[in-house]
């Protein structure tokens, strides 16, 4: 009996390793767009110890020029809050498009394997016939050398 070959299975190897790129590519992704994210978590908490800190001194009756040199600095915290944020908008967009992209070597390999379970299948039942065959061949063979009974 010979073995089943599928004759795709290049095809369904190389989507298997593609697949496992993609997912290595995305864990990448994700990690990137976290370390972005926490970036953007310091810079907010930074923003807000310093608005924190000028309502204090305002209130304390600091010299004029500090707090005009703090709001200055809190100024810049809220330019680098919204870059930071326009980063982890990209780094979102990146992951989407490589979770996308898995997503698509996900359906294909399916597709593939579907295909080979299917002539699998097709497989296993056409050597199921030839194994019926083959019985049904030897009993009608052994059945046509007996010896015939004339004791009629």
């Amino acid at each position: 009996m010979p073995a089943f070959h599928f004759r795709l299975q290049t095809i369904l190897n190389i989507k298997i390793q593609l697949e496992k790129s993609t997912k290595n590519e995305l864990g990448v992704a994700i990690q990137k767009l976290e370390h972005q994210k926490r970036l953007l978590a310091e810079i907010r908490a930074e923003a807000a110890e310093q608005e924190e800190e000028y309502r204090k001194e305002s209130t304390a009756g600091v010299i004029l020029a500090k707090l005009k040199q703090r709001m200055e600095y809190i100024s810049l915290l809220h330019q680098k809050d919204i870059m930071q944020q326009q980063r982890v908008n990209e780094e979102i967009k990146n992951v989407d498009i490589v979770r996308e992209k898995l997503i698509e070597m996900m359906k294909d390999r399916k597709v593939l394997e579907k295909l080979k379970e299917k002539e699998l299948a097709g497989y296993r039942k056409e050597q199921e016939k030839a194994g019926q065959l083959l019985v049904d061949e030897l009993i009608s063979f052994k059945e046509s050398n007996k010896p015939v009974d004339d004791k009629a």
